[in-house]
């Protein structure tokens, strides 16, 4: 195999009428799916050459997931934009994309023409529904398993956001280990949590379709209703959730667990942030016979490349480890530093090869072959049981509601704020809030609100805190560190 349309064409061969994705009111089967996708691929057949960026600007539904396979079609890739993402940031990602035609929305053609020029911007729904059967399979015959699938923006600390390319093996081999080694059924219903934006769709969309299930796709607004959303995964017979930790901690949170809930929930796994003991044992208190895997991995390396599955008990104080690495994945531990090889890996950031070169590196263990890992910047260690541990960042780089978030690219974003002369920003951890500390007579409210203008929500800090000066460190730098000190010592926190 070496194109995940494979599982596609054969998910519409043995379930052609079975939900693929849904969502209240808008449901698009198996067959439905391929029909929508090859008419997609056709009309992009006759537009763009293969192998060139197609951006999508739609909201999270299954018509854009038909928009990402008709760009497979195509033998071209996909980037999902956040449509709630200020201008400024989209024209950033768009500069280094580059890409060759924007797929979108009604709602969003005025934005996608921004980006591009008008004659490559086509809302969906006004796409013809025929197939150019010759033209895709000319594509198709020319495709390698090494060609580009997608391409991610992830928080860049230069302010520029980094596009991280995966290619078709990546995700062909990562979907494979998930299917066999998380026990995914035939048919499994899946609730997906993560924006098609974050790399943890990848699971759900790609298992659902390898295993010829269902995806529901949740909004991120269903999140803010808990009693609802327990409603929702009720009625909706989900038996598999993969969702970042804060959200499996909001419902936990919500008192909602109890024995008896979820009756057909049988596997919860998560990944993207620490996973709280306090939060793991409220779960299997609720539903002590699921299956839970904690997962761990950058964008970089396809989602996923350790998992931990949960066999023995936890205190609420203890750190859950992020365990052994998935198949044909290497995990070495280089001055601490977590370091990733195999063909999870991504071939670099698209169109930026000097931070392609400073993050995947040669494996100096293997000096007499070319072999390529991934610093990770996140810290880690083997405990007394052979499981790798997670012990946090190396540098300004933090997770925050399963968003990995570079702190030097909100502080270039306050330093281009009018009557701000320096500004920092750090991580406190306790209660999951960016603070910021600044110099100038900007006040705190015109601040904030220049940056919402500037940075997608979950970037924007919490806190503001103007200071006369900014303490440095003897080389010049601002000493971050200090900062923190003398804010906390300001306002204690309670």
């Amino acid at each position: 195999m070496r194109n995940v349309l494979d599982w596609l064409e054969a998910a519409a061969a043995r379930a052609p009428q079975h939900t693929a994705y849904d969502q209240p009111q808008v449901r698009m089967s198996w067959s439905e799916l391929w029909q929508r996708a090859r008419e997609i691929g056709s009309f992009l057949a006759g537009r763009v050459p293969q192998q060139c960026p197609v951006l999508i600007l739609m909201e999270k539904s299954p018509a854009c997931i038909a928009a990402m396979m008709g760009s497979v079609y195509a033998n071209c890739f996909y980037t999902p934009l956040d449509s709630s993402m200020p201008e400024s940031r989209m024209k950033m990602i768009a500069s280094v994309l580059q890409p060759a035609f924007v797929l979108c929305d009604e709602r969003f053609e005025t934005a996608a023409k921004q980006l591009v020029t008008e004659e490559a911007v086509c809302v969906t729904e006004r796409i013809p529904a025929s197939v150019h059967t010759q033209v895709l399979e000319e594509r198709r015959s020319r495709h390698i398993d090494d060609d580009l699938l997608y391409v991610l923006f992830t928080s860049g600390s230069t302010g520029v956001p980094k596009g991280v390319s995966i290619t078709h093996r990546s995700v062909i081999d990562f979907i494979e280990w998930a299917c066999t080694s998380l026990g995914l059924p035939e048919g499994c219903r899946f609730a997906s949590q993560a924006p098609f934006y974050f790399d943890n769709s990848v699971l759900d969309i790609y298992s659902t379709m390898r295993m010829a299930g269902s995806l529901y796709l949740t909004r991120q607004a269903d999140f803010l209703f808990p009693k609802k959303l327990m409603q929702t995964l009720e009625r909706e017979k989900i038996d598999t959730l993969f969702w970042v930790p804060s959200a499996l901690t909001a419902l936990a949170n919500s008192g909602l667990l109890d024995t008896g809930c979820l009756k057909a929930l049988r596997r919860v796994f998560f990944c993207g942030e620490v996973m709280p003991c306090r939060t793991l044992n409220l779960w299997k208190k609720a539903l002590p016979e699921a299956d839970y895997v904690n997962m761990y991995g950058p964008t970089e390396i396809t989602d996923v490349c350790a998992w931990y599955r949960v066999e023995r008990d936890f205190a609420d104080s203890d750190s859950l480890p992020i365990g052994h690495p998935c198949a044909n994945t290497r995990i070495l531990l280089l001055d601490g530093e977590i370091c990733v090889g195999g063909t999870c890996l991504s071939p670099g950031y698209y169109n930026a090869p000097e931070k392609t070169e400073a993050a995947f590196v040669q494996n100096p263990l293997r000096p007499q072959i070319r072999e390529i890992i991934y610093k990770t910047g996140d810290m880690g260690e083997w405990n007394e049981r052979g499981e790798l541990m997670f012990l946090g960042r190396r540098d300004s780089q933090i997770k925050r509601n399963g968003y990995r978030i570079e702190l030097g690219e909100i502080e270039c974003a306050m330093n281009a704020v009018a009557g701000v002369e320096m500004g920092c920003c750090y991580y406190e951890a306790a209660r999951e809030r960016i603070v910021a500390a600044y110099t100038g007579t900007a006040d705190e409210k015109s601040l904030k609100a220049s940056l919402k203008m500037a940075l997608p929500k979950y970037m924007v800090p919490d806190e503001y805190h103007r200071r006369e000066v900014l303490p440095r460190t003897g080389s010049g730098k601002i000493d971050r560190l200090q900062v923190r000190r003398e804010v906390e010592d300001e306002y204690p926190v309670v």
